[in-house]
């Protein structure tokens, strides 16, 4: 495409466009390379968009997506060969499998270590003791709609697909297994939220209740940051509105977000500080999203962010 390329870089000089937006936009177009001429139109579509980097980068996903769509996986082992004295070894199965053992681990790291070393350290702790998958503890938060729980109630629930905050999601027959195996834990939950004003009850402490909890983590079965794929179970109760700022803690006002986009979404003290502002959370229409420096909203496209609590209230 010798023309859609000059015209492209020509674009891209004019508009002065940064190195790292130049490599995220060529980091999307790469994935496209064994179909015939979609990279560079993918380049010159985003180098075009008049966007943020984060509002190009989504579009950039949503592009590929579209394109390639997602190859299925199957089940395996892979392991690496030698280099400077390290191998990897990557496992491929089923998502209740690999999220019940990730549980297991968590069980029994208690290492200060970053998350990755910590799993390890647990991982040789585990094959060492020669144990088996542990029974998982469920702190997870599952959502269901009302019609939805009626229909698994009478054992007419296998099609209906339930999204969880562990980052997976089940069948209404895996369910109920679940529930009679007692995995589920001998106290079951119901959390009431509001077509426009999300969860419903209201707290003042600083700190979220273990209800609250559930109730965020029931709301956004991922962190809604748009790309993240961090599942609730493993992200922090965030203020909407800063608690230092007037904010109240209660259900409306708070929200699952996972510890980095915690840390970077701007609670009015980058602008004194003069970083870079990557936008921050807030509650538009009932749902939890990202307004950007730009003043756009965006969503998280991930297949969880639409089956979580608000998303089943007609």
């Amino acid at each position: 495409s010798p023309r859609l390329q000059r015209e492209s870089v020509a674009l891209a000089e004019e508009r002065g466009l940064s190195m790292e937006r130049l490599q995220m936009i060529d980091s999307h177009a790469q994935k496209l390379k064994k179909k015939r001429g979609a990279a560079w139109k993918l380049r010159a579509e985003l180098i075009a968009h008049e966007g943020t980097y984060e509002e190009v980068n989504a579009l950039g996903n949503q592009r590929v997506d579209e394109l390639v769509g997602d190859k299925p996986k199957e089940p395996g082992m892979r392991i690496s060969r030698p280099k400077n004295g390290m191998v990897t070894m990557s496992i491929t199965d089923t998502q209740r499998h690999i999220i019940d053992f990730e549980k297991t681990l968590d069980a029994i790291e208690t290492s200060s270590e970053p998350r990755s070393k910590a799993l390890l350290e647990a991982f040789w702790k585990h094959i060492d003791g020669s144990g088996g998958v542990l029974k998982p503890e469920y702190r997870t938060a599952i959502a269901i709609g009302l019609d939805q729980s009626a229909t698994i109630l009478r054992g007419e629930g296998d099609e209906s697909i339930i999204g969880a905050s562990d980052g997976t999601t089940m069948t209404g027959a895996e369910i109920v297994n679940l529930a009679m195996s007692g995995a589920l834990g001998d106290k079951i939950y119901a959390g009431l939220f509001h077509p426009t004003a999300g969860p419903v009850n209201l707290y003042e402490a600083r700190f979220a209740s273990g209800k609250q909890r559930i109730l965020a983590m029931a709301e956004n079965l991922v962190c809604p940051w748009p790309d993240c794929k961090v599942p609730a179970d493993r992200c922090l109760v965030h203020h909407i509105d800063a608690h230092k700022n007037g904010g109240q803690t209660n259900p409306s006002n708070l929200s699952a977000l996972c510890a980095y986009h915690n840390g970077v979404n701007d609670d009015g003290a980058r602008a004194r500080r003069r970083e870079k502002n990557r936008g921050r959370m807030m509650r538009h229409r009932s749902k939890v999203k990202l307004v950007t420096s730009g003043r756009n909203l965006l969503g998280n496209t991930h297949e969880l962010s639409t089956v979580g609590a608000m998303d089943l209230i007609k």
